[in-house]
Order: structure tokens, then sequence, then C-alpha cells
């Protein structure tokens, strides 16, 4: 009986460690309570892109949180915060952020909260180059948003955007110069988030 009582006591405890591995593999955001994997997997026309969580940081406006947000990486390289951050802003890996909504927002501040990122993170010359794009993707922005509604933006090699939002997928918006720009409202020098905190876990 005690080699069976033993074997079974083991077989518990692995399950136990198990239960207890997988249950790590999330974090959460400390100011908003949300909840984001660690890692992810994106899929695109038959591509398959591994990404890991870089960070997760809180969008307030003044003092209101409005959504938290996670970002991901593919094949994130530790470093120095500047080398981190430079890295998320060059075409070549797959990246994603993840929003998830903490009070409802209506479409009209949406919209105008990007026009003005957009406006803030290009040059005269990009906004001139990436203005139809930019309409494009402002028109994906069509409903008020709820609490706990998330937004997904995807950035593929070569330039691919692709966003959901409130559970609709939008066609593929490709273009280098219009996907760092975008990436730049939350990565860039003039960051809406506290952006440091969005690469913390890779860097030394």
């Amino acid at each position: 009986m005690k080699p069976l009582c033993a074997t079974v006591s083991a077989l518990l405890l692995v399950c136990f460690v198990v239960s207890s591995s997988f249950a790590q593999e999330t974090v959460k955001e400390s100011s908003t309570g949300k909840t984001f994997p660690v890692q992810l997997t994106i899929s695109h026309e038959g591509k398959s892109y591994p990404v890991t969580l870089t960070g997760t940081t809180v969008r307030k406006k003044v003092v209101f949180k409005v959504y938290g947000i996670a970002h991901y990486q593919q094949d994130p390289q530790p470093g120095k915060e500047s080398e981190v951050l430079a890295a998320t802003l060059v075409d070549g890996k797959a990246r994603q952020i993840t929003m998830e909504f903490v009070r409802d927002v209506d479409v009209a501040s949406i919209q105008g909260a990007y026009r003005d990122g957009f406006e803030e993170n290009a040059t005269p010359e990009e906004s001139k180059a990436i203005a139809p794009l930019v309409q494009k993707f402002l028109g994906y922005f069509t409903k008020d948003v709820k609490e706990n509604d998330r937004f997904v933006l995807q950035w593929l090699p070569g330039g691919t955007i692709i966003a959901q939002t409130q559970g609709t997928d939008h066609p593929p918006l490709t273009d280098p110069t219009f996907a760092r720009v975008l990436w730049s409202i939350w990565m860039g020098e003039d960051s809406i988030v506290d952006r440091e905190e969005l690469v913390e876990r890779f860097v030394q």
C-alpha cells in the first residue's frame, strides 16, 4: 500500500506543480487589475508568430484610468532601457498591443486621441504620406467603448497593421511608416503612457 500511496502523492504533487505553473503564465497590470497572458501566438496568412509580454501599464486621462495595456514582441532581446525601447519601433518582428478598457469612452474621443497621436509622432512629410491610411484606420472606430471592451493591434513584419476592435477584425493596412508612427503613440518619446513599464520585463 505504501508504494501506491507514495505514487499517488507524487502524481498529485506533479499535477499541483503543473497547475501552479500554468496559473503563473499571466501578469496582472497593477493599476487596473487587468490580467494579460505572458505568451501569445499571432497567426496571419498561414504564418505563426510567437510573441512574449514585454510589460504592462495603464493609460490615464488626467487622473482617470482609461485602459490597461500590454505590449508583446517576437523574440525580445534584453538590454538597456533605451535599446529595448528602440527595438520596439524597428520593423521586422511581430508585435502586439492589447488594451483592456476600464471605463466607457465615446467614439469621438477615441478617434480624436488617435488623430492627435498620429500628428504628434509623425513629421509633416510622414503625415502627408500616411494620411489615407490614417483615415482608413480611424474608420475602424465606429462605436462608443464600454468598460471591459478590448482593442488589439498587431504589427507584422513588412509594416502590416491588423486591428481588432470590440471583437471585430478589420482589413490589414500595410505601410512601414504608418506602422511605426502608430506604435510610437505608446512606444515613442511622446508616449501617452509610461512606456518604460511596457518594456520593463526585458530591461537589464
